[in-house]
């Protein structure tokens, strides 16, 4: 009987050390990123997927934003997230109504740039290639006047070197203007809402990106902008398919890598 006792206490002590095991392994998997985007799922944890310009933020840099006014509550919420993410980065926002969404600010651009005012807008609504096609002649002219610069600046010091000869022929920077592609960043209502990066500013990848986190689409939903076809329906559509009832409803849910493609 004794060793009928001491056999059980065994057995008993085994299931224990082995549900201990199992409840150890499966906390430290759940400590795991397991998000299906190739974005963060934290602004604490580093991005999956992490691109070289998103390296890049880790300096100091400034991130300017025109922003359609109506969206002002959001994006303040998701630029203060933002900038807890990426503490070397400072975001400066313009809210500005719905006619002048679309319109460059007046700014000196020093000759460093084409644009040193705006690095991305966004909309509260879609945004169309027609409606950005004014904004792409505004950059493509902008462009030019900063190619002229440069070549001037770079004609200049080469005339005050001694090695250069007299019929030197002026070296031109022929960079192109940024091509405008925007990308969807949420649906409200029925409609996806646009935004439109304009500068090749790395903070401005790492913004659009942190837009389509699962941090920044839980963001967006407390606002009534629904999630697009991105990590919480990709969760839920595992066990109930077709959960979003934004998406089903009118069949348009914009794809993430779609709209990661787009502005890049």
């Amino acid at each position: 009987m004794k060793d009928y006792k001491l056999l059980l206490a065994g057995l008993l002590l085994l299931l224990l050390i082995i549900l201990i095991a199992v409840f150890t392994w499966l906390w430290s998997s759940n400590r795991k990123n397991i998000d299906p985007l190739p974005i963060m799922a934290s602004e604490n944890e580093p991005m999956a997927g992490a691109t070289e310009d998103d390296a890049k933020t880790t300096t100091d840099s400034t991130l300017y934003l025109q922003v359609e006014d109506s969206l002002q509550t959001p994006l303040d919420h998701v630029i203060t997230r933002f900038e807890t993410r990426y503490p070397h980065v400072q975001v400066l926002a313009s809210y500005v109504p719905s006619t002048a969404l679309l319109t460059l600010p007046e700014g000196n651009t020093n000759g460093m740039s084409v644009i040193n005012n705006t690095d991305i807008i966004i909309a509260d609504d879609g945004l169309s290639v027609e409606q950005l096609s004014p904004l792409q002649t505004q950059i493509d002219v902008e462009q030019g006047k900063h190619n002229q610069r440069k070549a001037k600046t770079d004609s200049t010091a080469q005339d005050n070197s001694d090695s250069v000869k007299a019929n030197k022929i002026a070296v031109t920077d022929n960079t192109e203007a940024r091509r405008l592609n925007s990308f969807s960043y949420a649906i409200k209502d029925t409609q996806k809402v646009d935004g439109v990066i304009l500068t090749n500013n790395p903070a401005a990848i790492s913004f659009r990106n942190f837009l389509l986190s699962s941090t920044g689409q839980d963001i967006l939903r407390k606002y009534d902008y629904y999630n697009i076809d991105g990590y919480n329906n990709t969760v839920n559509d595992l066990f109930k398919p077709t959960s979003n009832p934004q998406a089903s409803a009118n069949g348009s849910a914009v794809e993430v890598a779609d709209a990661l493609t787009n502005g890049k």
